[in-house]
């Protein structure tokens, strides 16, 4: 089972009535996959954190359940899982859609649910 991350805000795709700009996926098993947002600036994981924890941005899953500031960064960095596993890699090479950052990051460029 997997789910969705979407930041709402003044921001480009950011729309209340919209889905929300998308963050990225938690999926069981597996390390947290970012969305990269290049025309945002948004390609690492400090970029996402910065722009997260701006007063006008709120964030809610694909359920329609807040979640602070805190639990998303807390997901986002998550190496193991509840009972101390560690969580799998997304993938194993970067390509023109995909790459992990020097912090060990999984990002995708490309839209993906």
């Amino acid at each position: 089972m997997s789910t969705n991350y979407y930041a709402f805000g003044p921001f480009p795709g950011g729309d209340l009535d919209g889905e929300g700009l998308h963050i990225g996926q938690t999926a069981a098993g597996w390390r947290f996959l970012f969305r990269a947002h290049d025309s945002q600036g948004i390609t690492t994981f400090p970029d996402w954190e910065h722009f997260l924890r701006n007063n006008d941005v709120a964030i809610r899953n694909e359920y329609g359940r807040e979640v602070t500031i805190d639990e998303m960064v807390e997901t986002m960095v998550m190496i193991t899982d509840q009972e101390g596993n560690p969580l799998r890699a997304r993938f194993r090479r970067d390509d023109e859609h995909r790459y992990v950052t020097s912090g060990g990051h999984y990002f995708c460029r490309r839209d993906f649910f």
